[in-house]
């Protein structure tokens, strides 16, 4: 997981810093905070991953139980994140999409060479 988190460090300074080369500073922020959101969601799931560890006595139900409330938790905090974003700070859409699919895109790429 750790591998993961320096991966999608890695993505979003390299999107916000290609951005702001590129095309505008406006960009690189909506650019960085599309990072921000994946890096909190892998946050969130490495916190799930903690709490599965340590109850690892459990049934396969009371597990399944929390893998979908790991799912719906990052859901909701991904929702919420681009409404922030796009709502109330008003950051460039495709810049921000950008950093985002760019985030999902390291998590991928981990999880192939992984």
């Amino acid at each position: 997981m750790r591998r993961l988190l320096i991966f999608q460090v890695i993505s979003a300074l390299l999107v916000a810093g290609i951005l702001a080369s590129a095309v505008s500073p406006l960009a690189a922020k909506a650019g960085l905070f599309g990072g921000i959101i994946v890096l909190l969601n892998t946050g969130l799931m490495m916190m799930h991953n903690k709490r599965a560890a340590q109850q690892s006595d459990q049934d396969a139900q009371v597990i399944l139980k929390y893998v979908y409330l790991c799912a719906a938790e990052r859901l909701i905090l991904t929702l919420i994140l681009f409404a922030i974003g796009l709502l109330a700070l008003k950051l460039l859409p495709l810049y921000l999409f950008l950093g985002f699919i760019a985030g999902q895109l390291a998590a991928f790429l981990n999880g192939i060479g992984h």
